[in-house]
């Protein structure tokens, strides 16, 4: 097998393996997952409308489906260029953005969550006669807890903030 072969068959295997995980995490339909894993392996150029039917070997009218589906996610765009009348799909800009702002509010919401059980073990240990060494040690877990959350928080800010500026200079 050649080198074109072998990149060939790890394309496959990638849009397959990326496709499971978006159709799990995403609730996604099998072949909108494939289809936004290869625009994810393709990056910022895109593929056309032919180029998803035969690197997917599916048909044009699944393929138009699954398109206009993402598309009205807000997943998916398209751009043209001068002189060719086909469409470029690439992922939405404003995807990564979003999916990221879903990921900061969820550790946010778990953080606040972990902050009033740390706080109502806090009285607990407060209005107790004795220490209770378990319930010393929830407390400990929940405060470390919490450290990681806003280290989370802040990593997934800073590849906001990163690909945010990249984006703008590709402008």
């Amino acid at each position: 097998m050649d080198r074109k072969e072998q990149m060939s068959k790890l394309k496959k295997e990638l849009i397959e393996e990326m496709g499971v995980y978006f159709e799990s995490q995403d609730i996604l339909s099998p072949l909108s997952s494939r289809i936004f894993a290869l625009l994810a392996l393709v990056g910022y150029d895109g593929v056309t409308f032919d180029e998803i039917v035969d690197e997917l070997e599916v048909s044009k009218s699944s393929v138009s489906t699954n398109l206009q589906l993402l598309q009205s996610m807000g997943r998916i765009s398209y751009y043209t260029k001068p002189g060719d009348r086909k469409r470029y799909f690439k992922i939405s800009v404003n995807d990564m953005v979003n999916r990221l702002d879903d990921k900061i509010d969820s550790w946010q919401k778990e953080r606040k969550l972990h902050e009033k059980v740390a706080n109502y073990r806090k009285e607990i240990i407060a209005i107790s006669d004795k220490t209770n060494s378990e319930i010393q040690k929830d407390l400990s877990f929940n405060i470390h807890y919490i450290e990681f959350v806003d280290k989370m928080i802040e990593n997934l800010q800073k590849l906001k903030t990163n690909i945010l500026i990249t984006i703008n200079q590709e402008k």
